[in-house]
């Protein structure tokens, strides 16, 4: 079996579209989804379809879907904020029946497959090895690593098996786990990882509607060949993806007007393959505090206010560099 594991689509239909062109013409047998299928980019609804229309799939839900679930049966009248205007558009956008099958997904899945060969499936690492990924390697991390450098799969790769190598509590609970195959995503950071014995492997795909793993060589998903065990392969890929063609589709959507200090932030991050999304709601966390506002989630005013101001700030850092 040749499985195409794609996982943080974050409603960025073309990407998504992508990347399975791409896997059918690598001839894959079945996708495997982790999760994270709205928030960000305009097209929720059409994403959900798209997965729906595949014949062999596996899907669990991500964190972005749970956002969604809690809307349900809420006074939308009361919807006035500005910090989650991009969840009530995206919940505005999901058709019920689309809603429905998003929300009856599991939140994990395990797969037993003749040959006693296991699948475990879940949104985030954190249900296989704790905080052994997002302790070192999240994006904001990532992008603070390597500010204003340039790098490559290799180099990235190279680096995190170096730390995974060397951490004692991932060996430890890496060394606890029965033997199968652990896929997840969450991180936007494509990486796998296989045990010494060779018994247990890690497969991250990365994120292919939003990737912030620095690497502006493609969007990321990941092929899983599957002989018997002794014969599993696992293939990294990055595909062609138009971004600034993209972009401008994203400025002329209805999400661009309904939540547009989010789609400006999501901007920045697709252009640069970095994490600033985190960095800006910690300065908007801290500009609210300066002017007294307790207020959560934050008002429009403060909302576009902290954006002016730190687009500002980001500005002005960049000249000084």
């Amino acid at each position: 079996m040749r499985f195409a594991i794609i996982s943080d689509i974050h409603g960025n239909l073309p990407a998504l579209n992508t990347v399975i062109k791409d896997a059918e013409k690598n001839n894959i047998d079945c996708f495997i989804f982790a999760g994270d299928y709205c928030i960000s980019n305009p097209y929720p609804d059409e994403c959900i379809s798209r997965i729906r229309s595949l014949d062999k799939k596996f899907a669990i839900r991500g964190n972005e879907e749970k956002y969604l679930e809690r809307l349900i049966g809420k006074d939308q009248s009361t919807w006035t904020d500005g910090q989650m205007q991009i969840s009530y558009y995206c919940y505005q956008k999901i058709s019920p029946d689309n809603m429905n099958y998003l929300l009856s997904m599991p939140e994990q899945m395990k797969i037993v497959f003749d040959g006693g060969i296991v699948l475990h499936i879940a949104h985030s690492s954190e249900e296989f090895i704790a905080d052994c990924e997002h302790r070192e390697w999240t994006t904001a991390k990532v992008a603070a690593r390597y500010k204003n450098r340039r790098i490559t799969q290799t180099s990235l790769r190279t680096d995190l098996y170096k730390y995974l190598n060397e951490d004692e509590k991932f060996q430890k609970i890496l060394g606890e786990l029965e033997s199968g195959i652990y896929l997840f995503g969450h991180s936007h950071i494509q990486w796998h990882y296989k045990s010494a014995d060779g018994n247990k492997i890690m497969i991250n795909p990365g994120s292919c509607g939003l990737p912030l793993d620095c690497i502006d060589t493609g969007i990321p998903y990941t092929i899983l060949d599957v002989s018997d065990k002794d014969n599993i392969i696992v293939e990294e890929k990055r595909v062609p993806f138009h971004v600034d063609a993209y972009i401008n589709i994203l400025r002329h959507s209805d999400q661009y007007c309904k939540a547009n200090v989010w789609s400006k932030v999501i901007i920045k991050e697709l252009k640069t393959k970095r994490e600033h999304l985190v960095f800006f709601l910690r300065y908007a966390e801290a500009y609210a505090a300066r002017i007294g506002d307790a207020k959560r989630p934050f008002s429009v005013s403060t909302w576009e206010k902290a954006y002016e101001l730190w687009e500002k700030l980001q500005k002005n850092e960049k000249n000084i560099r």
